[in-house]
């Protein structure tokens, strides 16, 4: 569990094979290439790589110009369940693959190529139509007669299209000079009238070709009659409105049927062009090629098995350049595994650090499923992320196999707080007969409701949120803990005695002083007094009956002076210590007195959240329910669409706000305490493969 335990190995072989032991280490794919500093290009593998390269752009214009996703998006798998298979690919060498490429490639993307080529064309002619028209429109409308414009003996008059946004910039270069500006139906150009003296018409025209304008014509092909080109410009626009739609209708029928085609061989070309850019230089020299990188300690002999055929070396990482360079594999069983995309969000652990992952597991579904404690939501929401899990793709699978487990904690914790869709199991059909006496269910019918929210009285409220605090505290001592093993690993002994363990005292104290205020029932002032002997909340319980108030009060009290008082001494020899840390004394101490005290409250109480969200969630479905009984239950249909809706409704809302609460509690309560993360992730020499299965021929 955990990080894996990487070597180094390295493969020496003559250059001119190396795109051969770039199709092994493809093969034996968990290979973490380490960038070498050579810049001694290899020509076999360049010149691949350039093929590669043309391959996969020319196929990715296609999939971008057709609007292709490149996976399949929430809604399509929610709405038409899309699952794309994974297609067999046989393959032995990278220089077949390549040439298998640009064999392949044509047969798909020659067809959508060349409609795309279309469809460009004709949406070009439609604008230059709709700007002729638009012009000819003006024309029309002022009764003008092309044949007048030009030079004459005293005036320049002529018409320009340009493009709207130009027009201020050539008023301030013709100034002096009439223009009338007239709107087009395209926004984006204009037409301006120039009336000028024939002085300034090489002015004129030398300005507007500057942007891009040149008097307006009527193209050659047309009549020009304004009246009767306006009208073939109409005909014109209308025809190829047609063809655009028709080339569109045929592109959408032409997605349907190639898409699981054209995305296999998109991320074949991916995969072709990225491994050839990763090892496209190997260090070495002239004629002999060094390739090394990390690979995993269990898979030695496999990679020594990969790449037999040359001379390859497996050693331990002692290069302590190389010792910072080390990446971070993730190894953690199935379970555990789905976590790690809450880890990742924090940061990857460094070599030697403790991987969080485990931890996460254990705690968010405890964290999910008390917050959102409802069995029938719970079901609900497990069976939406199978669905993501299991029709899903890479990424988005792993975050349906955390909704699915999400939604199976809340489910238990439903059965827990004897809650479904906000109705009580006990009082629900077939569950009440299970559980009474006599029934199949009434061994463990003790469970069902044992942290009910059912009338929600003052009694059960506080109960919750004496559970909330108890799993807070858990939480919080844990990573303390976990500061205290980092400061030792690394050296710190001096902070570790004087400020890491003290500060869990500290901690420990504050929370058990919290404890006797509420057994002294909030008599705070008093409750060192030795009237006070009822039972502590949790210590009591650990202890035994001799933990009373009164004694436990000035124990805690007395642990809690003896840790401030370590923490200053330490904190003012450090800062004497270390004087560029700009910390004096007197910060110091006010630091213990009021920063630490008051953080081990409030990151305490932080934790209340995990109570108020479930009592939250209930409060919200018993309105729910409510108004549906009062306007009339399943005979009227506003009473349906009132508990279907509202129970979507807050299913949705309520699963995303437990979701960062969750999320808050590990990020700023947990992670903050003693996690640095910031290592390199493990980079396999070949990214994960959606749509295709990769196999090797025997060789």
């Amino acid at each position: 569990m955990g990080t894996a335990d990487l070597k180094l190995g390295t493969v020496i072989l003559p250059r001119s094979e190396s795109p051969k032991a770039i199709s092994r280490l493809t093969e034996f794919e968990w290979y973490h290439k380490i960038d070498s500093a050579s810049d001694l290009v290899t020509p076999e593998i360049d010149d691949l790589l350039l093929k590669a390269q043309q391959t996969f752009q020319s196929i990715d214009d296609v999939v971008k110009g057709m609007g292709i996703p490149l996976t399949v998006g929430i809604m399509e798998i929610l709405f038409k369940g899309t699952v794309i298979k994974k297609k067999d690919y046989e393959i032995n060498e990278i220089e077949e693959m390549v040439e298998q490429l640009i064999k392949e490639a044509p047969t798909i993307i020659d067809k959508p190529q060349k409609l795309l080529e279309d469809a460009t064309n004709t949406r070009l002619s439609i604008e230059e139509y709709k700007s002729l028209k638009d012009t000819l429109e003006v024309i029309r409308k002022m009764n003008m007669s092309l044949s007048g414009f030009g030079l004459m003996r005293h005036f320049f008059t002529n018409l320009f299209v340009i493009n709207s946004a130009d027009f201020n910039e050539i008023s301030r270069s013709l100034e002096g000079i009439t223009i009338y500006k007239y709107d087009l139906e395209n926004k984006e150009k204009s037409a301006i009238l120039i009336i000028s003296d024939t002085r300034d018409s090489e002015k004129v025209l030398k300005v507007l070709r500057s942007f891009n304008s040149n008097t307006f014509k009527i193209p050659e092909g047309f009549p020009q009659v304004p009246s009767e080109a306006y009208a073939l410009a109409e005909s014109k626009i209308k025809e190829l409105t047609a063809k655009q739609s028709a080339i569109k209708k045929e592109l959408a029928g032409l997605t349907k049927k190639i898409r699981r085609d054209i995305l296999s061989i998109h991320e074949k070309a991916l995969v072709a062009k990225d491994v050839l850019e990763t090892l496209r230089k190997p260090g070495g020299t002239k004629h002999f090629a060094v390739i090394q990188g990390f690979i995993p300690k269990n898979m030695e002999s496999k990679f020594t098995d990969s790449t037999k055929q040359w001379m390859s070396v497996v050693e331990d990482i002692t290069d302590p350049k190389l010792k910072e360079e080390i990446p971070t594999l993730f190894e953690n069983k199935k379970f555990v595994k789905t976590f790690e995309v809450i880890t990742k969000s924090q940061g990857i652990p460094k070599a030697g650090e403790p991987d969080p992952t485990p931890m996460i597991a254990l705690m968010w579904p405890i964290f999910y499923g008390l917050m959102f404690a409802d069995m029938g939501h719970g079901l609900l929401l497990m069976g939406l992320g199978l669905l993501f899990k299991f029709k899903g793709q890479g990424e988005l699978s792993r975050w349906g196999m955390l909704i699915a487990i999400s939604g199976a904690s809340a489910a238990i914790a439903g059965v827990g707080a004897g809650e479904a869709f906000g109705y009580h199991l006990d009082h629900m059909g077939p569950f009440e007969g299970l559980l009474e006496e006599g029934g199949a269910l009434h061994s463990v019918s003790w469970i069902v409701g044992i942290l009910s929210v059912a009338e929600l009285t003052f009694e059960q409220v506080i109960n919750i949120l004496k559970v909330s605090l108890f799993i807070g505290i858990v939480h919080l001592v844990w990573a303390m803990t976990l500061r205290v093993i980092r400061l030792l690993k690394e050296g710190h002994k001096f902070v570790v005695f004087t400020e890491a363990i003290p500060n869990i005292t500290l901690y420990g104290g504050i929370v058990v002083v919290m404890m006797c205020a509420i057994g002294s029932q909030y008599d705070v002032m008093n409750m060192y007094s030795k009237v006070h002997t009822e039972a502590v909340p949790w210590v009591t319980m650990f202890l035994g009956d001799w933990a009373q108030v009164w004694i436990i009060t000035r124990i805690a009290v007395v642990i809690v002076i003896a840790s401030m008082v370590i923490m200053m001494i330490g904190g003012v020899m450090h800062a004497k210590k270390h004087p560029e840390g700009g910390a004096d004394p007197a910060s110091v101490i006010m630091e213990v007195l009021l920063g630490k005290t008051v953080e081990s409250l409030a990151h305490t109480i932080s934790y209340a959240r995990l109570g108020i969200m479930l009592l939250v969630h209930a409060a919200l479905l018993l309105t729910v329910n409510n108004a549906f009984t009062s306007l009339g239950g399943a005979e009227s249909g506003a009473a349906m669409a009132m508990i279907i809706g509202g129970n979507l409704g807050i299913m949705m809302i309520e699963g995303l706000i437990v979701y960062i609460q969750s999320l808050r509690l590990h990020l700023y309560e947990f992670f903050t305490k003693w996690y640095v993360g910031g290592a390199q992730p493990f980079r396999q020499i070949r990214p994960e493969l959606i749509y295709n299965q990769f196999i090797w021929k025997k060789k």
